[in-house]
């Protein structure tokens, strides 16, 4: 199966994630394959001090096999940040030496702000409102895990 295909579908399944229409694969991409299969995706995006690891996603048939231990491995070192509701992947992060923060630091923030303000205006353009509103529905259950 295409990568690309499969991203779109991962989306499509998962509202805490981007929208489908913003599925990319491009060189920030880190896709984990089973033979000619993706099975797992990140994507390491720079925000100014650190980077973010942020569309983490790992095909229901393959979650609990350790898929998202090898993604996080190869983000690679440096300092590392990403924002979860999911109890999986928060203790994901922890095990990886992640720990809970309340800001990515100014500049981070400023520029996670740019980023979030420009796919919620994606969002309303391509009429994802579902989306949308489940977002904002648990949006005071996102953590922050940063690993320095």
């Amino acid at each position: 199966m295409d990568a690309i295909f499969w991203l779109k579908d991962m989306f499509r399944q998962e509202l805490d994630l981007r929208p489908p229409s913003l599925a990319r694969i491009s060189g920030k991409s880190i896709i984990i394959y089973d033979g000619d299969n993706p099975v797992a995706h990140a994507t390491r995006t720079n925000r100014w001090r650190g980077s973010e690891i942020n569309c983490l996603v790992v095909d229901p048939a393959h979650r609990g096999e350790g898929i998202s231990h090898k993604l996080l491995e190869k983000c690679g070192n440096g300092r590392l940040f990403a924002y979860t509701r999911d109890a999986r992947l928060q203790s994901v992060l922890e095990k990886a030496g992640f720990e809970r923060s309340t800001t990515p630091g100014i500049l981070s923030s400023v520029n996670l702000l740019i980023s979030r303000l420009g796919m919620v205006s994606w969002m309303i353009l391509s009429l994802e409102f579902k989306r949308i509103l489940h977002q904002l529905k648990h949006i005071r259950d996102y953590k922050l895990y940063v690993r320095e």
